[in-house]
């Protein structure tokens, strides 16, 4: 096979969206209405109000922030008091942002800290948002009392007879008894719960019991107060084979408004592992009916953050039937600025865990030069040193036969990266992600971050939350900042956490490398209008509030998709064009 070339600039997004650009085979009907989901502690509503632009209403529908500290991540690293958004777009930033236009719209800060919205560049968010019942985010509490106190607001909007849900993102590490609420303690909640967290085991409340008992699964409770055995998992493959499209939109629709509330305004979504019918674990879904609930909430322009997905394949075999298709039939980073398709990844075969087709084996050659040679995005993660050696070797391989250089290829999570797995990655244009860790334990388990940022190579964030851990970004940042889990035990040497001004910009600015997007990432002219203005000042409060930080106000695309009420003023005209407006009180 000839050499290939690919310059920087290969694989630009283009606009429209179509089923066979998104996916093969899967469906991209829409639902019925969307039922309003939960992101804080009740419900969110869509605007009904008309569209207000300023195209049309002479810059009334600019978006004006003023008496801030606004941390602009720009090329300068400006701290800025005043920002102001135009059609969705950044169109003046400091003091010019209040001579451009009328000041009429405006929101007085008086003093808040300001940040770019954030991109969290691989995690599971499509998992999350096909799990059925009325699905809660439990990822921001950190009582059991707190968690009821959600869980019974939540129910209070569900109808009697209907199952209350938070399945994957919550862990038992989040509570000071790392466990979750028992079965006495969720008997507070006037609707049938349950909880399967991403670690720390399952819960759920008798009411839950006598539901599915009703259904003939057997749920058996321990002495602790926490189903045993096989019946949890009986039980959310008979919800999913159950579940409808409404279903699937109204709570791809809840997911994506809670973590608004925590402040990520893009998410990456790296997939799940495929299963033709519904299984029983939270990490198995239908990799072609996957996107149904984000392709639905779009079609209607009523995704409230943007999502951007790659395609995980599972290819056991060296005709690669799956990816083989996948690379005829789909077109890289394509669609719009709310949803659009990424690459290859987080594997380009099966190979998680040794697995059928393992890392640095011939299926996993074939299947990465594939890639290479159709000139696509690829991303491989990598939990040991067995795997990293492997990438980087096997990547050299395909690099000197098809070059790579220009294509954004990645590796993830790195805990075992070194500083000559570093140069040769960089030599290839390759990046690393780093995060994933506010729940891990043992030793040697992150990677070195002082190492990598110094080193020059691209480096980003993601939480890989969904479906083994957290995707809350603060419980993350707190890790990466402090070093240490949820649990206080230290994860790795001194001097490899990164500062809070770093952690910012690894997830903004930096991440905009990996989702090839220069206009997100930072608040500067011309970028898309996404910030957020943060409950309390993150760059100043101790190390043991970093996990408790939330937005109180979310912006995306000039549209106030998050409001907690709690800055003054009248926003009744800040409705977005798109009527992605939602007020949580």
């Amino acid at each position: 096979m000839g050499k290939k070339s690919h310059s920087q600039d290969a694989q630009e997004p283009a606009e429209g969206i179509s089923r066979r650009g998104l996916f093969i085979g899967g469906s991209a009907a829409a639902a019925a209405a969307v039922v309003s989901g939960t992101a804080a502690a009740s419900s969110a509503s869509a605007a009904s109000s008309p569209a207000y632009t300023s195209a049309a209403h002479g810059g009334d529908g600019d978006l004006l922030f003023v008496n801030g500290r606004i941390h602009t991540y720009d090329d300068a690293n400006s701290v800025v008091d005043a920002v102001r958004i135009r059609d969705g777009r950044f169109i003046a930033v400091g003091k010019d942002a209040i001579r451009v236009g009328n000041a009429k719209n405006k929101i007085d800060l008086r003093g808040r800290t300001v940040i770019p919205g954030i991109i969290d560049s691989h995690n599971h968010i499509a998992l999350v948002s096909n799990r059925p019942g009325h699905w809660v985010g439990l990822e921001d509490v950190f009582t059991h009392e707190d968690a009821v106190a959600r869980l019974v607001a939540k129910a209070e909007t569900v109808p009697e007879g209907e199952l209350v849900t938070s399945l994957g993102p919550i862990v038992a590490m989040q509570f000071p008894s790392n466990t979750l609420p028992n079965l006495t303690t969720l008997g507070q909640v006037p609707r049938p719960v349950m909880i399967m967290a991403e670690q720390g085991g399952n819960a759920v409340n008798q009411a839950a019991v006598d539901y599915f008992a009703a259904k003939g699964i057997t749920i058996t409770i321990n002495a602790a107060g926490y189903p045993t055995g096989s019946g949890i998992g009986l039980a959310l493959q008979r919800l999913r084979q159950e579940m409808t499209d409404a279903e699937r939109e109204r709570n791809a629709k809840a997911t994506l408004d809670y973590y608004a509330t925590l402040g990520i305004t893009t998410h990456l979504d790296e997939g799940a592992f495929h299963v033709d019918t519904p299984g029983t674990a939270i990490w198995n879904e239908n990799a072609y009916t996957l996107h149904r609930g984000f392709l639905a909430l779009d079609a209607k322009k009523a995704l409230p953050v943007r999502v951007r997905f790659d395609y995980l394949e599972e290819d056991s075999t060296l005709d690669l039937p799956r990816l083989t298709e996948r690379l005829k039939n789909a077109f890289p980073f394509f669609g719009n600025d709310m949803l659009r398709s990424g690459g290859i990844g987080e594997f380009t075969v099966r190979g998680f865990g040794g697995g059928s087709a393992p890392i640095g084996g011939p299926v996993w050659l074939a299947g990465a030069k594939a890639v290479a040679q159709a000139g696509w995005r690829n991303e491989n993660h990598s939990l040991s040193a067995t795997d990293i050696n492997q990438i980087v070797a096997g990547w050299e391989a395909v690099h000197a036969e098809v070059p790579i250089d220009g294509l954004r290829w990645v590796v993830s999570h790195v805990p075992n990266i070194t500083p000559d797995h570093v140069n040769r990655l960089k030599a290839m244009g390759v990046g690393v992600k780093v995060g994933w860790g506010p729940t891990r334990n043992g030793s040697n388990l992150g990677p070195r971050h002082r190492m990598l940022l110094d080193s020059g190579i691209p480096v980003g964030y993601h939480s890989d939350g969904g479906d083994i851990t957290a995707i809350n970004p603060w419980l993350n940042f707190y890790t990466m900042i402090t070093g240490r889990n949820l649990a206080g035990t230290f994860t790795w040497a001194p001097g490899e956490q990164v500062t809070r001004d770093e952690m910012i910009r690894l997830a903004t600015k930096d991440n905009t490398w990996f989702i090839r997007e220069d206009d997100l990432g930072g608040i500067k002219v011309g970028s898309h209008g996404d910030l957020l203005v943060l409950d309390r000042d993150f760059y100043a409060i101790p190390d043991e509030e970093i996990p408790r930080v939330r937005s109180d106000l979310t912006v995306v695309g000039g549209d106030i998709v998050y409001d907690s009420g709690k800055l003054p003023g009248d926003r009744r005209w800040a409705h977005g064009t798109n009527h992605r407006y939602n007020q949580l009180t």
